[in-house]
């Protein structure tokens, strides 16, 4: 990275360069209230931006420094501890609750910014803010047992937030806000997928497993029984086992595996 002073008269110069496929492109700096400066470097298509097509204020404040990371350390994923760390966590959230347009977001994309999964959107959004909100979508929609679908178009964010909680299952959240979501009979399992084949059986063999640890086992020891016991049980994980293995397998449905027979399951058959 090279740092070159231009004066005011030169920057229109400079800046057509960096609209032309040279592979070249310049941000401008603040340091100087007087004189422009410009930061010059050779990038990739990606790492160039024309910033008039920029609507977020936020990102407006924050590409100069992604760009700067990213030719620094290889990404633009810088840590959290930061003003300009501070700044990519709200970036996450205006994507998910959508308030990025879809050029800034392939630019995001392209340059290798990281947004949160779904089951992110959980860690990082406010439980009491979230819950409030599905309880307002709940009563202005009585008949939806907390169906609220991924891509809501009302509230963007309670869409993720709700299928993060359930790609995560009850054990994998705080216990304090898996118990407030069962007191007003949260479904954890979306209707969208309750028919299907695999949610029949995982739904039922997550019953049994209550029940047997209620009887005094452990999960471990209830799933090592019911495998070793029944038969369709056996071939349903080393059918699982054969699309893991593929790397053809769904982020959701590893959750699901993992939620139910542990992040070792793969070694159970």
């Amino acid at each position: 990275m090279k740092l070159l002073g231009i004066s005011s008269a030169a920057l229109c110069l400079f800046m057509a360069l960096a609209t032309t496929a040279n592979g070249f492109a310049i941000i401008p700096s603040s340091s100087s209230s007087t004189s422009s400066s410009v930061l010059f470097y050779e990038s990739s298509s990606a790492d160039k931006l024309d910033n008039r097509f920029i609507v977020s204020p936020v990102l407006q404040q924050v590409y100069p420094k992604l760009l700067e990371w990213k030719q620094e350390y290889g990404h633009p994923n810088i840590p959290l501890g930061t003003p300009e760390g501070r700044k990519c966590a709200t970036l996450r959230r205006l994507h998910i609750q959508q308030k990025l347009t879809q050029e800034e977001v392939e630019w995001l994309q392209d340059l290798g910014f990281l947004f949160h999964s779904l089951e992110d959107v959980y860690e990082h959004a406010d439980f009491d803010d979230l819950f409030e909100r599905l309880m307002d979508y709940e009563a202005r929609h009585p008949e939806s047992n907390f169906q609220v679908p991924k891509k809501c178009a009302e509230d963007p964010e309670l869409g993720a937030w709700v299928t993060g909680l359930r790609r995560l299952g009850a054990d994998k959240v705080d216990p304090k806000h898996a118990q407030q979501l069962n007191n007003v009979g949260f479904a954890w399992f979306s209707k969208s997928k309750c028919g299907s084949k695999f949610m029949l059986q995982y739904k039922a063999l997550t019953q049994l497993v209550k029940e047997m640890e209620n009887d005094g086992k452990t999960k471990a020891e209830a799933i090592q029984i019911i495998i070793a016991e029944d038969p369709k049980v056996k071939a349903l994980v080393q059918a699982q086992k054969q699309i893991e293995a593929k790397g053809t397998m769904s982020e959701t449905r590893m959750n699901y595996m993992n939620q139910l027979f542990g992040d070792e399951w793969t070694t159970l058959v």
